[in-house]
């Protein structure tokens, strides 16, 4: 990788240009040159830096569209997995009624193209748990893991209690 210098200004700009918090400089310059990085051999590294998912801007939808293409890749061990969870919060189902006999608080939509469902009235945090626990099943290496949950919101879960460790 080569390095450029820039000015302040111009580097501020390229900041206000990301669509999201874990987006670099890099990815933004990539994106307006339209320009894939060749390093992305991975199909999953693809999928994130293809631009269908990089114009989603909410957690929830990107959530939802990591599920997917995890569901379409690994039907057979996703289908597992939803079929493992025995206890606990069911954060996926094969339907939406599955959820909500749980709790009719939850809110549950389907993953797009998927016969499955998920609920969505959990934090961001949470939903990088689940995801972990999904890709971990499917046999993805932890480095992988931890790229694909920055993907979605904040590279790590914040204390609900920060304030008080000050």
């Amino acid at each position: 990788m080569k390095k450029i210098e820039v000015s302040d200004d111009v580097y501020a700009a390229l900041k206000k240009l990301t669509t999201d918090f874990n987006q670099q400089p890099n990815d933004v310059l990539a994106r307006l040159l339209n320009v894939s990085p060749s390093s992305i051999d991975h199909p999953l590294l693809a999928y994130l830096g293809s631009s269908d998912f990089r114009s989603l801007h909410k957690d929830a939808d990107k959530y939802l569209a990591i599920l997917r293409w995890v569901a379409n890749q690994h039907p057979a061990d996703f289908r597992e997995y939803i079929l493992s969870i025995t206890r606990g919060r069911r954060h996926l189902s094969m339907s939406r009624e599955e959820i909500l006999e749980q709790s009719r608080h939850n809110q549950a939509r389907q993953i797009p193209g998927t016969p499955y469902w998920a609920i969505m009235n959990i934090d961001t945090p949470t939903k990088r748990r689940f995801l972990t626990r999904v890709l971990d099943f499917c046999g993805y290496e932890d480095e992988m893991i931890e790229h694909t949950c920055n993907a979605i919101g904040m590279r790590r879960p914040t204390s609900r209690f920060a304030f008080l460790q000050r």
